[in-house]
């Protein structure tokens, strides 16, 4: 993790996790147009840059079969704590298997 970005992220990533590492902050705006965006996607889903988890939870509990990828091992460790049945990996875009 060579990335300016992941290591910004890695710095602050337990006061990410407390502020947005739920859905409890999303605004029904912002959850209605995601719901409604991935309702119409079939086929496996990477939620690409998946922080904490939760979004890619919200997908799987709404029927996807979607899996986590994040540059930043903190985020990636608290998913598979907090989402055990989903499939978290760290990783970068470009090495994705997709």
């Amino acid at each position: 993790m060579s990335s300016g970005v992941a290591d910004a992220y890695t710095r602050r990533s337990a006061e990410y996790i407390t502020l947005f590492g739920s859905m409890a902050p999303v605004h029904h705006a912002d959850l209605h147009l995601v719901s409604t965006w991935a309702d119409g996607l079939s086929g496996p889903v990477i939620d690409a840059g998946c922080g904490p988890g939760q979004w890619t939870n919200h997908l799987v509990s709404r029927g996807h079969d979607a899996r986590g990828v994040d540059l930043v091992p903190a985020f990636i460790v608290r998913a598979r704590k907090e989402y055990p049945g989903i499939r978290f990996d760290v990783g970068r875009l470009d090495d994705l298997d997709a």
